[in-house]
């Protein structure tokens, strides 16, 4: 394996144009190919000979996923993996993994297992492997382990960024089965695209429910704002994938219980920007309309914008801040302090109201506030959200 591969994994771009490819795979795939679908990305994307996902919980797959799953694990192509002895082997490897939490690499297994595991895979044609445990919301759901033909380089093993494409990956894979599993009805593009918010929202530290209800809201408001139903789409998307840059800002930062030191703050403060720019280079050749992928990359860079200018990246004042960044940082900022987070417990409701009718006095848009409150659009994502009415003036604000 070429260093190459790494280099690769430290440019955003690089990793975005994957994930979002994955994405569309998942909007056009039923959930019978999805495990396939994992298998056969992570071995395409990390250079490995072989493949295979472990999940610990067979019974969420249907019979026919439970097939595809097996028939593109190594075993398909590695007799010497298939048999008894060998599936032994590689239980015990990926199960060391599950234990211990961490990435681990055979040739830096324990030596036990090395000596029981490398003649197996030197006859299965490859010289070392890799298990990396797959986590969803703190708990483990899958073990996914490569095989490669020549050594397994000691960094790539440990690198945080090459690690998050793969979980995140698993995750998107896992979210859509989670959401066929439990019945729910999204449009294949938004299920998609909700598994990748979700695994971007939990690196910081939210609950599996926060994308969809700041998306909720989000879109709620820009539908009683009066925007098309084209434009309401845009801010949802922007909504959901206004924190897409964090997926490049270290997990310790993320969820760092007490204050950020000045260089931890600037890495979040970034986030806006690297987001942005990362979509607008995968959605480069979209065939989606330009107008409203532009609308969605303005609430994704200018959402911490504040009408003060106290806000970032740019620091917008006034009229300059966008609408549907006005929009989506409403619903961010009411998500936000009604979530728990790693420094703090959720806010009560009427704590958070509070403090919303605060920041509308110099920060948050007081009309958008107003209208939010008076039409309980804070429950959208909970409830039905409220019939919208039509509000020109705010359109053009």
């Amino acid at each position: 394996m070429a260093w190459g591969l790494l280099d690769r994994f430290m440019r955003p771009k690089w990793l975005l144009d994957r994930i979002l490819l994955v994405a569309e795979d998942l909007a056009e795939s039923d959930g019978n190919a999805l495990p396939a679908l994992l298998i056969n990305t992570l071995q395409a994307h990390f250079e490995a000979q072989y493949a295979c996902v472990h999940f610990l919980r067979p019974g969420m797959l249907s019979d026919s996923a439970r097939e595809a799953l097996q028939a593109s694990c190594p075993a398909a192509a590695a007799e010497t993996l298939s048999s008894a002895e060998g599936a032994a082997c590689e239980q015990h490897f990926w199960q060391h993994a599950l234990a211990t939490g961490k990435v681990i690499a055979a040739s830096a297994s324990p030596i036990a297992l090395q000596v029981e595991l490398n003649p197996l895979l030197h006859a299965a044609g490859v010289r070392d492997a890799m298990a990396v445990p797959l986590t969803y919301r703190g708990e483990d759901y899958a073990v996914a382990c490569l095989y490669f033909s020549g050594t397994v380089p000691g960094k790539l093993a440990t690198a945080a960024n090459v690690m998050s494409s793969i979980r995140l990956l698993g995750n998107l894979v896992y979210g859509t089965l989670l959401e066929d599993a439990q019945g729910l009805a999204l449009r294949g593009h938004e299920s998609a695209t909700l598994a990748l918010a979700q695994a971007a929202a939990a690196r910081d530290g939210y609950a599996d429910d926060h994308a969809a209800r700041v998306c909720a809201m989000a879109g709620a408001l820009a539908g009683a704002t009066g925007l098309s139903r084209d434009e309401q789409a845009a801010v949802r998307l922007g909504a959901l994938l206004r924190d897409a840059g964090k997926l490049l800002v270290p997990e310790y930062v993320l969820q760092k219980p007490g204050p950020l030191d000045a260089e931890e703050r600037a890495m979040v403060r970034e986030h806006p920007v690297t987001g942005a720019r990362m979509l607008a280079q995968a959605w480069e050749h979209s065939a989606a309309s330009g107008s409203d992928l532009t609308l969605a990359l303005t609430a994704v860079r200018s959402h911490h914008e504040r009408l003060d200018g106290s806000g970032y990246p740019d620091g917008l004042s006034d009229s300059d801040v966008p609408l549907p960044a006005r929009i989506v940082a409403i619903a961010d900022v009411y998500a936000a302090l009604t979530a728990d987070r790693p420094y703090r417990p959720a806010w009560p409701q009427a704590q958070a109201v509070a403090t919303l009718r605060e920041m509308a006095v110099a920060q948050l848009d007081p009309d958008l506030v107003a209208l939010f409150l008076e039409r309980d659009l804070h429950t959208a994502g909970t409830a039905p959200p409220p019939a919208q009415a039509e509000a020109p003036s705010l359109k053009s604000a």
